[in-house]
């Protein structure tokens, strides 16, 4: 794998007490990194290998030296499209469940909160603003990224108001209800704990 790079170009970022905060301007999302993935992401300068980071989230938080918490970030990350370049494995082992590494880390030592997390919002655009704006493409292309993060997400296949908000707002993306669409996409992401709209 080469050394990772994290994108930085049209990239927002504010430090909060647990998280930060990257805003892409360029894809109109808001993405939550916890403690680990953000040491992961700011480390990511293209020049340290994957170990190199691993030794650097140890230092900073204590968890294991344990490359396989890194490559979760960069898997994390690079969904997200916060890479130069999408993280690639390469030669070696799968890249380790969340399950398996939950277990490693707890065998160490560590808490749960240890575990590399991206949270991804997307944030409103003007024309998401004004209902009366919100044209049928802008529409199908928000259900479509909200649709894709749900389904990507363990905790809506356990979470009923998650599944009845999005089926909701496909039926209102079908009536050409747009701004009930919007309103019943921010219940998917609320009720997944993610930010608000």
């Amino acid at each position: 794998m080469k050394n990772p790079c994290a994108r930085r170009k049209d990239i927002v970022t504010e430090t909060l007490a647990a998280e930060t905060i990257v805003y892409d301007q360029a894809n109109h999302r808001a993405h939550s990194l916890n403690r680990t993935v953000a040491l992961v992401w700011a480390s990511a300068d293209g020049k340290k290998s994957v170990e190199e980071i691993a030794g650097i989230l140890h230092r900073e938080t204590g968890i294991p030296e344990d490359r396989n918490v890194v490559l979760l970030a960069l898997e994390e990350l690079s969904t997200a499209g916060l890479l130069e370049t999408p993280a690639t494995q390469g030669a070696g082992p799968a890249l380790m469940t969340r399950r398996q590494l939950a277990r490693r880390l707890a065998m160490a030592g560590a808490t749960a909160a240890a575990l590399p997390l991206v949270a991804t919002v997307l944030a409103p655009t003007p024309a998401m603003a004004s209902s009366s704006g919100l044209s049928k493409t802008q529409a199908g292309t928000d259900l479509n990224q909200v649709e894709n993060e749900a389904q990507t997400d363990f905790w809506y296949y356990l979470d009923p108001a998650a599944k009845a908000d999005l089926l909701a707002a496909q039926n209102a993306y079908n009536s050409g209800n747009y701004a009930a669409e919007i309103a019943d996409l921010d219940g998917v992401i609320k009720a997944l704990g993610l930010p608000p709209l």
